[in-house]
């Protein structure tokens, strides 16, 4: 009987023991962080976990808050989290604005957002970004969400990280999506920057033609260049020649002179008979010429000089 009774006390905790085992483990998802909460005391570790599977113990187990960076958008989509976001302007006028902002949570203070808001802390993020938004968007004048829309971005988004900050998330990003004003102010605010638009295109149009008109100068100018260089061109091309055929001319004379004098060396010429060598020679060198010879004179003849 007392064996029996030691057998039953051992199956009783070894049976417990595996109960422990099977419901003393939890998992902390894929890009979230865990942290691990006793569902009794309702006390939390400080520790965050990474994803994983952890053993836990008994009535402990991991509540996910996600790592990623989430979405918060104020719009007519059927995908938001809350309806667009409805203010005035500086100057009086209805304002809609379609926002979307990006938030991540500091690892770090996770638990201290669980003990602040608990599970439904985006709840207080909508809140919050309501809040500021509207706050920050009743400062600008209509014209400016045309004229400087980015600033305006920036400065929500910088107001936005400020609060959220203060519940233990970063504010990554902010876009304005859509921006709607009275119809009336709209159609005027168009009519406005078309006609600006128009005076920037008339401006860019003078600008071209007077950068047409520049090129034009400047191809005259070239042109007028490349004819004066040309002309010199020339002109120092024919002083070379002239120059060249001079030379040529006088080193011929030269050469002729020499020659002439050696003749007159060699056939031991005196200067009259000399000259009649020269004579005879320019008779010889005409083409046309013809001599007619008698006994008593010698009589010469240049025929169809031209």
């Amino acid at each position: 009987m007392q064996q029996q009774i030691i057998l039953g006390s051992i199956i009783c905790f070894a049976t417990f023991l595996l109960i422990i085992l099977i419901i003393g483990w939890d998992v902390v998802e894929i890009t979230n962080w865990g942290l691990k909460c006793n569902s009794i005391s309702k006390q939390c570790d400080k520790q965050i976990y990474a994803p994983g599977r952890y053993l836990v113990g008994p009535f402990n187990s991991f509540f996910n808050f996600p790592g990623s960076r989430q979405a918060i958008e104020f719009s007519d989509d059927k995908r938001a989290q809350s309806q667009p976001l409805k203010t005035r302007t500086a100057e009086g006028l209805t304002l809609s604005l379609h926002v979307s902002f990006q938030y991540q949570l500091i690892k770090n203070e996770i638990a201290l957002l669980y003990a602040m808001a608990g599970l439904n802390y985006e709840a207080t993020f909508i809140r919050m970004a309501r809040d500021t938004i509207l706050q920050a968007a009743g400062r600008f004048e209509a014209p400016k969400y045309w004229t400087n829309r980015r600033n305006i971005t920036e400065v929500m988004q910088k107001q936005l990280e400020e609060e959220l900050k203060k519940a233990h998330a970063n504010c990554v990003s902010l876009q304005i999506l859509d921006i709607d004003l009275p119809d009336q102010y709209e159609d005027s605010i168009v009519q406005t920057q078309i006609e600006v638009q128009k005076k920037t295109m008339k401006q860019f149009e003078q600008k071209a033609q007077m950068i047409l008109n520049d090129i034009l100068v400047m191809r005259a100018q070239n042109d007028q260049e490349i004819f004066v260089i040309h002309a010199q061109a020339q002109a120092d091309a024919f002083s070379i020649t002239q120059a060249a055929q001079a030379k040529a001319n006088k080193l011929l004379l030269e050469a002729e002179s020499k020659g002439y004098e050696m003749i007159q060396k060699n056939l031991e010429l005196s200067q009259e008979e000399f000259n009649q060598y020269l004579y005879w020679i320019s008779i010889l060198k005409q083409k046309k010429a013809k001599l007619v010879f008698n006994p008593n004179t010698v009589l010469t003849f240049n025929m169809n000089r031209n």
